[in-house]
């Protein structure tokens, strides 16, 4: 009787030529929605600390939603919501909103930017927050306004706290761009399911992908812990 090997190397050479292609995919989902949810997390911390009249209560109903609902949930959520919204502006104005032209990958990035978006904004709201007060003040009281103190003094501080915490989430959200094939995305889990079709050499294939998410922890990590490294420095009583 031919041994037949448990794991062919054949299929996980095959899904790793496959999949190489959708690595970049990957990487622009992760890449867009984190920097459009940083942007998006710290408008809403902002609102937030500051007691914005209006704009907090919206920061904290989105928080609260958004952190509550599974990603899967909220991108179907967007993924079938915006047409009815874009339908109901078009029944009520006559203006008639494209959005069956919106590509499914614009999508499945506003719906992790809204993720993420959640979660950075506790982040960086418990990083401000603990810069100690005394540094609005002493800030305040040099003549600087409070936009002054808040990115000359407070931010820079605050960065650093919240380095570690945001490294956490660019990987949470990076292992989060492998549902985005359920709106039908291709990214590196979904060629590696496509690959599978035509051989069903699961295992073959869900090893490659493991190996490759691994592997992208492992580079992001190495080069936030470097950032890290180097923005800390004034903690360690070095000069900037």
């Amino acid at each position: 009787m031919q041994n037949v090997p448990l794991i062919d190397p054949q299929y996980l050479w095959g899904t790793l030529l496959h999949i190489a292609d959708y690595i970049v995919v990957t990487l622009e989902i992760t890449l867009a929605s984190v920097v459009m949810g940083s942007v998006l997390g710290l408008l809403s911390a902002v609102a937030d600390i500051q007691q914005i009249p209006v704009a907090k209560h919206i920061s904290r109903i989105f928080v609260a939603i958004c952190r509550s609902l599974p990603n899967m949930i909220l991108l179907y959520l967007v993924y079938y919501g915006l047409p009815l919204a874009f339908l109901g502006i078009e029944m009520r104005t006559g203006i008639h909103i494209p959005y069956e032209k919106v590509p499914a990958i614009a999508v499945a990035i506003l719906g992790l930017t809204l993720h993420t978006g959640a979660y950075l904004s506790e982040i960086f709201r418990a990083a401000v927050q603990s810069v100690p007060k005394g540094q609005w003040e002493a800030a305040i009281s040099v003549g600087m306004t409070k936009v002054q103190a808040f990115r000359r003094v407070i931010l820079p501080q605050a960065f650093v706290f919240a380095l570690p915490l945001f490294t956490n989430q660019f990987l949470s959200t990076m292992k989060s761009t492998s549902i985005v094939f359920v709106i039908t995305v291709v990214e590196v889990l979904g060629a590696a399911k496509l690959y599978v079709e035509e051989n069903s050499a699961y295992f073959e294939a869900y090893i490659v992908v493991a190996l490759v998410y691994w592997g992208l922890g492992i580079l992001f990590e190495l080069i936030f812990n470097t950032i890290t490294q180097y923005v800390s420095r004034y903690r360690r009583g070095n000069e900037i």
